[in-house]
């Protein structure tokens, strides 16, 4: 019976901690919905982006579940890393519209691209959780503006080192060697189309492909598995923070007996 006490105990939240867990978790879980929904185009533009941000939703979803099944006393390491998190995503919004990084730049890099404005207020949420969650100290505060700033100063360099490692594009050589141009909705003289005009002649242009975007379908079956998400694990996080009062009543009946 000590042993159950113990656990029940270990497992008990405050509810203001449980209320600032909840709150974070539906943070990250939007996160994690906003990088989903952009793969396809991701995709598009090459696979090394595409991982990049598949590794941020893990993060963020595997973050959301140790703030839903972490105990108590584990509250200051998982605040550390939702204030980390959350510095990373604020510096991959920011980086690529503040530097010009090659293979990056075009509607993605968009200061008011909707998608990159919802991930970076979702991740300042984050932040202030934890910074609220954490109570930091003077000397946390320094050492997270330290890190936000070598993140934000290396984040150039990253993206160019990300653009060279991945494909190039088709027939490149050959079109540098010949002394055209290379453009990013296609390349060589197979992009080129002679365009008709109606009072005769034409004139010739580049073919342009349209950006592949997440389907109806694929959004729908993301946000539904976003709301499951959230519904578990503030469901949970408040079953934890209800046990106190019954917890309370069940020692005190211990101790009369």
């Amino acid at each position: 019976m000590e042993t159950q006490r113990t656990v029940e105990t270990d497992t008990v939240l405050s509810r203001r901690e449980a209320t600032l867990r909840s709150a974070a978790t539906t943070c990250l879980a939007g996160i994690a919905l906003l990088l989903a929904n952009e793969l396809p185009t991701l995709f598009a533009q090459g696979g090394q982006l595409a991982v990049l941000t598949m590794l941020g939703m893990a993060l963020c979803v595997g973050l959301g579940w140790a703030l839903a099944a972490a105990p108590a006393d584990a509250a200051g390491r998982l605040w550390r890393m939702v204030a980390g998190t959350a510095v990373l995503v604020l510096a991959g919004w920011a980086a690529p519209r503040a530097f010009a990084v090659p293979g990056l730049a075009g509607d993605g890099a968009s200061w008011t691209a909707p998608a990159g404005v919802a991930c970076a207020a979702l991740a300042a949420a984050c932040l202030v959780l934890a910074t609220a969650g954490a109570r930091p100290t003077g000397a946390s505060v320094r050492g997270l503006a330290t890190a936000m700033a070598v993140v934000v100063a290396l984040a150039p360099g990253v993206g160019v080192l990300v653009v060279a490692l991945g494909p190039g594009a088709a027939g490149g050589e050959t079109v540098l060697a010949s002394g055209g141009h290379l453009h990013a909705h296609g390349s060589g003289e197979a992009a080129i189309r002679f365009q008709a005009l109606p009072g005769g002649g034409g004139h010739y242009v580049y073919r342009a492909v349209a950006a592949p975007h997440q389907t109806a379908l694929g959004t729908a079956i993301l946000v539904t598995a976003a709301l499951v998400f959230v519904y578990g694990a503030v469901g949970y996080l408040r079953r934890r923070a209800a046990p106190r009062e019954s917890l309370a009543a069940s020692g005190l009946e211990s101790a009369l007996a």
